[in-house]
């Protein structure tokens, strides 16, 4: 795929008490470590909800059960010095099964990139002032929908 292009992702929020589940990356030209949401690509003719449910189902081999649409959500941003644009659909939900909330982190395969990555709990507030998560837009967005 060209960065030329906008590139839809379905991403799922999932929650332990006040912790999401988030994927560690790091920024390959600065090595600066980030985090995000998990999910990854809609491919074309399938509904970002199917694409969630696949992504949770490919990369970590467990079942992502969608209970509501958080939100849509855009980005754009630079990588490897070109630019890059995703329109992000967010479900919550939650995993079906148990083994990923008893671990505090665990690896899974970014199949797109052909790595493992990490996932990890990390609390709303370490993600809103800690670290660096992309999008805080999406944390202002569970919140008001919690109220």
């Amino acid at each position: 795929m060209s960065w030329r292009e906008i590139r839809p992702v379905a991403l799922g929020v999932v929650r332990r008490g006040d912790e999401l589940l988030v994927g560690e990356d790091s920024d390959p030209a600065t090595g600066e470590t980030f985090y995000r949401l998990l999910g990854g690509g809609v491919e074309f003719g399938e509904h970002s909800r199917e694409a969630v449910v696949r992504e949770f189902a490919e990369e970590m081999g467990v079942e992502f059960r969608v209970e509501r649409h958080v939100g849509t959500f855009e980005d754009v941003f630079d990588v490897d010095g070109e630019t890059g644009h995703e329109i992000w659909r967010v479900y919550a939900g939650e995993i079906v099964e148990e083994w990923p909330y008893e671990r505090e982190q665990f690896e899974f395969d970014e199949r797109e990139r052909g790595e493992t990555c990490l996932a990890r709990w990390l609390s709303v507030e370490t993600l809103r002032n800690e670290v660096t998560f992309y999008s805080p837009a999406v944390l202002d967005a569970l919140e008001e929908s919690a109220r």
